[in-house]
């Protein structure tokens, strides 16, 4: 089972050592809360930035306050506008940078592009790219939270510590549903199946899986979107090689995969406070927030002091 912080972690979270500084970018109302909360655990004030677009939709940064010899976090989620993020981020660190700051650490719970961390036909591994970007604008640490995929870590040759909103969720979970115990995980998609699963296995509650997608009423095979048509052609290739088509992958009607039936179902109704979604809570009651702010002042304060981050990390398994 997953631990949330211990009471006597509240008590030490304004315990920092000198020559801190946080940044908050200016992406959205959303970043602004979240680090005015970080700074509240950890005791600080707000470092002094103006980060504003031109005209012509430059990004400027004026750093206003001395850096240098400092470590500085840099907190930034992610808004709809995805570029202007990595660009406001970018220009911060690089002003960091070029300020003679003694470590640059992006705070960065929702990892852009990270879903882009695949070659897929004649694309490019995107996150790969904006990795590699981070670390020459003078990036020296990365924290971020439940990536895409685990392997996009691989893509830094900087340290990079990827936290869990799990246990803020699952107490959540255990503390806001009176029979959640009657509850059953469910998971949106096959490829959802083993975060559902840690999930499960933690609550000691089933797993339902749901399968497929929902079905037009007219194919857009035939309308000649998808012309020319596939056609057995090996002879382009060499009279005598004959390669075998792969048969193209056709998804089924959405069916569930477990027993549901007068259970509470527990799909996607509970978020963290890393990126903005007031919209979509005025469209959906039933959406949750959950501050995991907690957690992330903690990483910080544990990288400023020199100290381990292994106990962020207990219990955490490879299917996390």
């Amino acid at each position: 089972m997953f631990c949330v912080a211990p009471p006597e972690l509240e008590t030490k979270m304004n315990i920092t050592k000198g020559g801190l500084v946080l940044f908050s970018a200016n992406s959205n109302s959303s970043c602004m809360e979240l680090s005015k909360k970080i700074a509240e655990r950890l005791g600080v004030e707000m470092g002094k930035v103006q980060v504003y677009q031109e005209p012509n939709r430059e990004t400027r940064v004026q750093i206003q306050e001395s850096v240098r010899g400092k470590d500085v976090f840099i907190i930034q989620t992610v808004s709809k506008d995805v570029n202007t993020t990595v660009m406001e981020l970018l220009i911060m660190v690089y002003a960091c940078k070029t300020s003679c700051a003694k470590s640059i650490i992006g705070v960065i719970p929702y990892f852009p592009y990270s879903k882009q961390c695949k070659m897929r036909k004649r694309g490019s591994i995107v996150s790969k790219l904006l990795a590699s970007m981070m670390c020459k604008a003078g990036l020296t640490h990365l924290i971020t939270m439940d990536l895409h995929q685990k392997e996009i870590q691989g893509f830094f040759n900087i340290p990079v510590d990827n936290l869990r909103a799990s246990p803020f969720l699952l107490q959540y979970i255990q503390e806001e549903i009176p029979d959640y115990r009657n509850a059953v995980i469910v998971a949106k998609s096959p490829a959802s199946a083993k975060r559902a699963q840690s999930f499960a296995e933690r609550l000691r509650l089933g797993i339902a899986v749901i399968h497929g997608e929902a079905q037009d009423a007219e194919s857009d095979l035939v309308d000649g979107r998808h012309s020319p048509p596939m056609v057995r052609n090996v002879a382009a290739i060499h009279p005598s090689l004959e390669i075998p088509m792969l048969i193209p992958k056709e998804k089924p009607p959405i069916t569930v995969v477990g027993d549901v039936g007068g259970r509470i179902a527990i799909i996607v109704v509970v978020v963290t406070n890393t990126i903005p979604h007031e919209i979509q809570k005025l469209q959906c009651p039933k959406i949750k927030t959950v501050d995991i702010s907690m957690i992330l002042s903690e990483a910080i304060r544990r990288i400023h002091n020199g100290e381990s981050m292994s106990y962020l990390f207990r219990n955490i398994g490879l299917d996390d």
